[in-house]
């Protein structure tokens, strides 16, 4: 029996998004509601991890969703604000979701694998069009921890918003890569 494979892809139609469940129902009603009509109107990039296993559909374990934005830097936490434009272009890590069924494993840590995908995407994006910053907004207390041990920067209290440079993250790329 040969191991699954896993890919990235953007969204396009013929997906089954009907199947995945992170155990957030906003996150999956989102995916399978909205996420096409985001991604046709021009509002976000849509990215699906799926995985391939013998004799099987492809079934998405994973997705995000990019789209440019623009941060005001008196809002952003004060040691990321050197250097960056008062209104600064930057991108949104608007959505990123994992399969409630891969979570926990160590080998693969599908979580920062898909992180790690979005992370590169908007690299490579800035590249092309620019942004400084990359914001996440977290959708409750325990993510903006795993964000911080990511990289992310709090602009602390109850705010569930954090912040990382995009030269940040494409040192922090190259340092995994190692």
């Amino acid at each position: 029996m040969s191991d699954p494979t896993y890919r990235t892809a953007k969204l396009a139609p013929g997906f089954d998004l009907g199947a995945f469940d992170c155990g957030e129902p906003g996150y999956n009603q989102w995916l399978t509601e909205h996420a096409m009509q985001a991604l046709e109107s021009g509002a976000s990039m849509v990215y699906l991890l799926l995985e391939k296993r013998p004799d099987e559909d492809e079934r998405v374990i994973g997705y995000f969703a990019i789209c440019p934005t623009l941060v005001v830097r008196d809002d952003m936490p004060k040691p990321l604000q050197r250097k960056v434009l008062r209104n600064a272009p930057a991108w949104l890590l608007a959505k990123l979701a994992l399969d409630s069924s891969m979570r926990g494993d160590q080998v693969n840590q599908w979580g920062w694998q898909l992180l790690r995908a979005a992370l590169e995407t908007i690299v490579e994006a800035s590249e092309l069009g620019g942004g400084q910053i990359i914001v996440v907004d977290a959708g409750n207390s325990g993510l903006v921890r795993w964000y911080t041990r990511h990289g992310y920067i709090s602009t602390g209290g109850h705010n569930l918003r954090l912040y990382m440079k995009v030269a940040t993250a494409r040192k922090y790329l190259g340092s995994v890569e190692d």
